[in-house]
């Protein structure tokens, strides 16, 4: 079923554009409510200051668990319904785990030094369904993934992420006759194969309380314009009391090359407990009892691919 294809590679693909946590204070700087829009001019250095802020108030040792998650995916016209659950944790721990009526669906997960991916349609004729798994060294260096990643925002997609006050970054303010006012924050980067890429987060320029979001928006541009997946958050929620971070609860997102559209819930989540032991044991691939394929390699784990042979998951 390929729309369980698109909709394995399109979470993790969320992971790349990213939903940042929006944290009960201002974006134009402090902590209290910000100044209306007609008093305060908000600037780079309070935008980044607010998401940093708001990142901080995860500590090093907790993660976010919900265990209530649901997952609906429409590619090209097919729809299904993913519900399942997830855990994260700074700078780079993270897994989710998908089920469809009652069967295991779809694995995903990262630590420091790989990520790694099983869907149990990610099969092709005299192959099993993989767990595909490639380091971040290796994909650093070239390594080809069926799907756009950015490995140093897998935890965006939560708001864990720190923006590095150094970097330059662009600042738009819409004009409100034109619909709409908010303000874009854009940064150039780099995608893994060296290619120029825009990270685009959109606040709305009025001051909002949950649940409405203030971070509006996460879209990832090719070096042509062209959006390569969009984030749009419907609604946003707070994780521990008023005093924690927000999520958020509603976020829909699409690829638009590959007709593929997503729309993500997430319900009751918490924070937990998570010391540097017990995250070592918890993120971990080897937690999975799935033949796996190295992706750096091209080769299934304890065997040997012929030269030249294809990985299975490019097929289609």
């Amino acid at each position: 079923m390929r729309s369980i294809i698109a909709g394995g590679s399109l979470v993790v693909l969320m992971f790349a554009v990213g939903c940042n946590l929006i944290g009960p204070h201002s974006p134009y700087g402090g902590t209290r409510p910000a100044p209306s829009a007609s008093t305060a001019t908000p600037t780079v250095e309070n935008l980044v200051e607010y998401l940093n802020k708001n990142a901080e108030r995860i500590q090093p040792t907790q993660a976010i668990t919900c265990g209530n998650l649901t997952i609906d995916v429409n590619a090209d016209g097919q729809k299904v319904g993913v519900s399942g659950k997830m855990l994260c944790q700074t700078p780079r721990n993270f897994l989710l785990s998908g089920v469809v009526l009652g069967s295991p669906a779809v694995d995903i997960g990262s630590n420091d030094k790989e990520f790694w991916f099983w869907s149990r349609e990610m099969k092709s004729p005299g192959n099993p369904a993989y767990l595909y798994h490639c380091s971040y060294d290796a994909l650093a260096q070239g390594t080809k993934v069926p799907f756009p990643f950015q490995p140093d925002m897998v935890v965006s997609a939560l708001g864990l992420a720190k923006y590095d006050p150094l970097r330059k970054y662009d600042l738009q303010i819409t004009d409100p006759k034109k619909g709409k006012q908010v303000i874009m924050l854009t940064e150039q980067a780099l995608s893994p194969e060296n290619k120029p890429i825009q990270k685009i987060t959109v606040f709305d320029y009025q001051i909002a309380n949950v649940p409405h979001p203030q971070v509006l928006s996460h879209i990832l541009k090719d070096e042509k314009g062209n959006v390569i997946c969009a984030a749009n958050i419907r609604s946003a929620q707070y994780v521990g009391g008023e005093t924690g971070p927000i999520i958020p609860r509603i976020v829909d997102f699409s690829w638009p090359e590959q007709k593929l559209k997503m729309t993500m819930r997430i319900e009751n989540p918490r924070i937990t407990s998570m010391p540097p032991e017990r995250a070592a044991t918890i993120f971990t691939r080897q937690n999975l009892k799935y033949p796996s394929f190295d992706l750096a390699t091209r080769t299934p784990d304890g065997g040997v691919q012929r030269a030249g042979a294809t990985t299975p998951i490019y097929r289609r």
